[in-house]
């Protein structure tokens, strides 16, 4: 019997300043909290980069009552939380430590600690599952640009007599923002998308024949890559919008595909979520400002800039070509994935014109970087590969 585990976890530890920061304030999850989420036709999410213009108008409503809500776990003589088999003295837990989220008849059990959303496992009628050790979800904040790798093992029992263990890696990135057009033909902007790609290998039929099994036959044929899209925007403590596709790595055949549409006008909490309508109401003066003086335009680097780097991937030396379209103070910074230093072109003054540079790469080892391009304190971040 093959068993099929759905977790997420995002674990932030390189940041790079760009638009887009989900934080404990305006993003962690409340007790009390009821979302309205609509099952939809499952949408094409695009891919990542600044800017991008998602456009969800045309995906049809499948189930329009499905419904996620947030509570603290049940107490028990008024002093021990009680979140499957784990239990918590209530003397020991903050206000919203402990939450649990419920929907579709599965209640998922979550923690906060130290700016860290852990996972600490998940159970229905029909399966109970615990981390061994808890999965996080999110550190606190999370800003476009950052990508991590994570590996993590979970238990369980399946109908409370078969044992069930899996085990996996996640790669979680804020990948992408811009703007997006709702099924209900409203715009909303901006918006930042976070990208979970997390790989299941079921060890469970290994665990339980080792005898019979090959394990590597066994991690073939049992592997699925399940792919989440969440896209997130300014005033709003939940995801707008979430994508969700799962396929099986052995064929490349898809098990599943499926959408949910979160309606901001029926985002039930914000009645109680002030910090939030903070950012709605500083929203709507931004619109008005912006309608009252329509000439007012944002400097972006492509203003002042355009650079072409080249050749991407790269083996040994990387040549930057670029022009100024006016004076500018020019810098390349190279770093690795975990915000490492590891090359620079320190910062000169140049005037408008055509200017090239060279980035000797021969000494890194195979991996993805990340090229800082600076112009007038206004920067771009490009993903360079080092075959």
């Amino acid at each position: 019997m093959r068993t099929f585990i759905v977790t997420l976890i995002v674990s932030v530890l390189f940041i790079l300043p760009g638009y887009g920061q989900l934080n404990t304030v305006h993003n962690h999850f409340r007790a009390g909290d009821v979302l309205i989420k609509q099952q939809v036709g499952f949408a094409d999410p695009g891919e990542a980069g600044a800017n991008k213009l998602w456009d969800f108008s045309k995906v049809k409503t499948i189930n329009d009552e499905y419904n996620l809500t947030y509570s603290l776990p049940p107490l028990l003589d008024d002093s021990i939380y009680i979140m499957g088999d784990m239990h918590f003295l209530k003397k020991d837990i903050q206000d919203d430590e402990l939450v649990v989220g419920t929907e579709h008849n599965t209640m998922y059990y979550y923690r906060l600690t130290n700016d860290s959303l852990l996972q600490l496992g998940h159970e229905n009628p029909t399966i109970k599952l615990e981390y061994t050790s808890p999965m996080t979800l999110m550190n606190f904040p999370l800003n476009y640009g950052q990508t991590v790798v994570s590996d993590y093992k979970s238990r369980g029992l399946y109908s409370s007599t078969v044992d069930m263990q899996s085990q996996g890696q996640m790669i979680t990135s804020a990948d992408a923002y811009g703007k997006m057009v709702l099924p209900t033909g409203d715009t909303l902007s901006p918006v930042l998308r976070v990208k979970t790609i997390q790989t299941i290998l079921d060890k469970s039929a290994y665990t339980q024949n080792p005898e019979n099994i090959d394990p590597v036959t066994e991690d073939q044929n049992n592997a699925i890559q399940l792919e989440t899209c969440r896209w997130y925007s300014k005033g709003y403590r939940y995801p707008v919008f979430e994508t969700v596709r799962s396929i099986k790595l052995n064929d490349n055949s898809e098990i599943f595909s499926t959408a949910f549409f979160f309606p901001p006008q029926d985002h039930l909490y914000l009645d109680t979520d002030p910090e939030n309508q903070a950012l709605l109401d500083e929203l709507w003066k931004e619109t008005e400002n912006k309608q009252e003086d329509s000439t007012a335009k944002t400097v972006t680097l492509e203003d002042l800039m355009i650079c072409r780097i080249y050749p991407n991937p790269v083996e040994s030396q990387m040549s930057l070509e670029y022009e100024l379209k006016q004076d500018a103070k020019v810098s390349f910074e190279l770093y690795s994935i975990e915000g490492l230093p590891i090359r620079k072109i320190k910062a000169q003054q140049k005037t408008a014109g055509t200017y090239s540079e060279t980035l000797d790469c021969s000494s890194l080892r195979p991996n993805n970087y990340v090229l800082r391009i600076t112009a007038n304190n206004l920067f771009v971040n490009e993903i360079i590969i080092k075959k």
